[in-house]
């Protein structure tokens, strides 16, 4: 269906980051209901991301590394997943173990390996890059890594690569957090430099967010469990348990565009009707523009 100057998209990717869930469902600190959260956000995937070809998970699934807080981001995520027709590509984050992540997820390998992956979906490839460092909050990777890594991105198909890795290489608004950020920008410079890399997403900070890395566009997904209040009196950090999002990247064979979708149910109304909609659907593409864009003549000039 033609509508405006741009077709839809080539690949549609849904973005969801730092579920931190816990065993059984346990509220995280006895206050947030992440279980509940991420339940909600896959009932707005269903909706929002019905056309995602691929969901990003980009780390802290868990919030302890509890097997059974993985077995329940699987069990929330992967009917979804399974709906709409699209894979999972899981990423490991700084509150992650590996073991567990590997056996609970399915995902294979050595216990103590990287959570390095990668997935082709019409002519992207998406290379997870597991940034964590066991016994350590803040994030980096190896040579091994790097020379994978290299090879990952070489050869690329017709769309090129998206990078998912949890730390994102950015500077970070939140002093604290400046200790927990990915250390290894200079290597990861190095193999990206020159490589087709279309966007890196990340999460980690909780909070939506933009910029840019070896001039890679760099997005963050907010959290779906809870997310930082940059607003709350220093020094301290500041949870709350409201706005969280995930992201649709839709890629483009010229362009890459991002959107955030709330979360988590709220009042709403219609801004346009569903019958305004449908009308417009009813039209010749060459009508549309005029139903939908023309302005009313002024009062004074009806």
């Amino acid at each position: 269906m033609t509508y405006g100057m741009h077709p839809d998209a080539a690949v549609v990717i849904a973005h969801l980051s730092d579920t931190h869930l816990l065993a059984g469902g346990a509220p995280l600190a006895d206050l947030v209901d992440t279980e509940a959260h991420l339940r909600d956000t896959a009932a707005r995937l269903r909706v929002a991301a019905a056309d995602a070809d691929v969901i990003v998970v980009s780390g802290d699934v868990a919030d302890l590394g509890e097997p059974g807080a993985y077995a329940l981001a699987r069990e929330i995520l992967e009917p979804v997943a399974a709906e709409i027709g699209a894979p999972i590509v899981w990423t490991a984050g700084n509150h992650d173990e590996r073991p567990a992540m590997r056996e609970a997820l399915g995902l294979g390998g050595g216990p103590l390996d990287p959570i390095d992956s990668i997935v082709e979906v019409g002519g992207l490839r998406i290379v997870a890059l597991d940034s964590s460092l066991p016994g350590w909050h803040h994030g980096g990777f190896d040579e091994g890594q790097a020379a994978w890594l290299a090879d990952a991105l070489a050869d690329p198909p017709a769309l090129g690569c998206v990078l998912v890795m949890h730390h994102p290489p950015l500077p970070y608004r939140t002093r604290l957090m400046r200790l927990l950020e990915f250390r290894d920008e200079q290597r990861l410079r190095e193999v990206v430099d020159g490589a087709d890399v279309r966007a890196i997403l990340s999460g980690h900070l909780h909070i939506g967010g933009s910029g840019t890395f070896a001039e890679v566009p760099v997005v963050l997904a907010s959290a779906t469990s809870y997310a930082d209040d940059l607003a709350g009196p220093p020094p301290a950090m500041h949870g709350i348990d409201a706005t969280q999002s995930f992201n649709l990247v839709e890629v483009y064979a010229d362009a890459i565009a991002h959107s955030v979708v709330p979360a988590l149910p709220h009042d709403s109304r219609e801004t346009v009707p569903a019958e305004l909609a449908r009308a417009v659907d009813a039209l010749e593409p060459a009508e549309r523009l005029d139903r939908f864009s023309r302005k009313p003549a002024p009062a004074d000039e009806a």
